[in-house]
């Protein structure tokens, strides 16, 4: 299966809507680099408003093989009887849409293996795939771009009520969808935001790119 027919958006659209959540976290401080949860909220939000796409954000275990030569692997997951377990403390979130999921995260992967002080550094590679291409579990990983996720339902729905009750987070992914423009059309290279004094601030649209695709 190629990697075009693993997309669900073309890559453009992809990229701005990451670049427009990123540059929104990145303006709230928002420890970016492992913010998979509000870059999911953001991004099915997206979706939802601009694409008329049902999407829903989702959290649970998820492990990516980023270097098969190696066997390197990006692992969001407790291991509790050597059984890979989500919890609040060790989770991934994507966008599940249809027969895919979407990692609108993964760009930067770079800096979450870094601030992780992992001793690889994942490349920054976009990552929109279908669901049945996934691996049937943790241990079927070995080329690159291998995946697994097991959504977490209950872990999901406690961490859309946190959100529910932020009135900061509320604010964040109301801000993305705002900001975003589908191409062509041009997208504005800034937006005012509020901080967290109420003081207004100019936040501008950051560049990203990527590497292929996983």
């Amino acid at each position: 299966m190629s990697k075009k027919s693993q997309e669900l958006i073309p890559l453009l659209d992809y990229l701005r809507i990451h670049r427009v959540i990123k540059s929104v976290l990145d303006s709230a401080e928002a420890n970016t680099a492992h913010a998979c949860w509000l870059f999911s909220m953001g991004g099915a939000a997206i979706l939802r408003h601009h694409y008329r796409k049902e999407a829903l954000p989702l959290a649970g275990a998820m492990c990516l093989m980023v270097d098969g030569k190696e066997a390197n692997a990006l692992c969001f997951a407790t291991v509790e009887n050597d059984e890979m377990q989500s919890s609040e403390n060790g989770f991934h979130a994507m966008v599940a849409c249809g027969d895919h999921v979407i990692d609108f995260m993964s760009p930067i992967f770079p800096e979450t293996s870094k601030s992780a002080k992992h001793d690889f550094i994942a490349p920054a590679k976009s990552f929109q795939r279908r669901i049945d291409s996934m691996t049937s579990s943790p241990s079927g990983l070995s080329k690159d771009g291998d995946f697994f996720f097991d959504p977490n339902m209950q872990l999901t729905d406690y961490l859309e009520q946190r959100v529910a009750q932020s009135l900061l987070q509320k604010d964040l992914i109301n801000a993305c969808v705002k900001w975003y423009v589908r191409p062509p059309k041009p997208i504005p290279s800034w937006i005012m935001m509020g901080d967290m004094k109420g003081k207004a601030e100019k936040v501008k649209l950051k560049d990203a790119s990527v590497a292929g695709a996983w």
